[in-house]
């Protein structure tokens, strides 16, 4: 444990992205996403769930400063990037998006959230490597 306070601007853009994030799951099942129609609603639903619960946590460990958990959470933040930017490329590529690549919308959220985030916890990590 490091004992310093989070940044208020990292716990915005964590907050952010959790936000984001549970909008791009609702937007995958009103839009009809593709892998939902493969998997079902309820294994989808499952599964996102899962994956959902798991940022939470590295957000309370996080907070309370364990070291892996920002390193976590900038690997986090940088699959959420990569997510909403494939959803608008697919999008874009296939022109399908209802019943489709749906999560457009919210994966440009994903992105812009993904990169303040990102940069806020590597700041933050620079930055308590440079104190004595």
């Amino acid at each position: 444990m490091t004992g310093q306070p989070a940044d208020p601007h990292a716990v915005i853009a964590f907050l952010s992205l959790l936000a984001f994030h549970v909008a791009h799951i609702l937007e995958e099942i009103l839009g009809g996403f593709v892998v939902l129609h493969r998997l079902g609603l309820v294994p989808f639903a499952v599964l996102n769930w899962i994956l959902f619960c798991i940022p939470v946590v590295l957000f309370y460990f996080w907070l309370v400063g364990r070291r892996w958990a920002r390193r976590a959470s900038v690997l986090y933040a940088g699959v959420m990037v990569l997510n909403g930017l494939g959803h608008n490329l697919l999008t874009l590529a296939t022109g399908r998006y209802i019943d489709g690549y749906a999560g457009g919308f919210s994966g440009i959220g994903l992105a812009v959230s993904g990169i303040v985030l990102a940069r806020s916890l590597l700041r933050e990590d620079h930055g308590r490597a440079a104190r004595p």
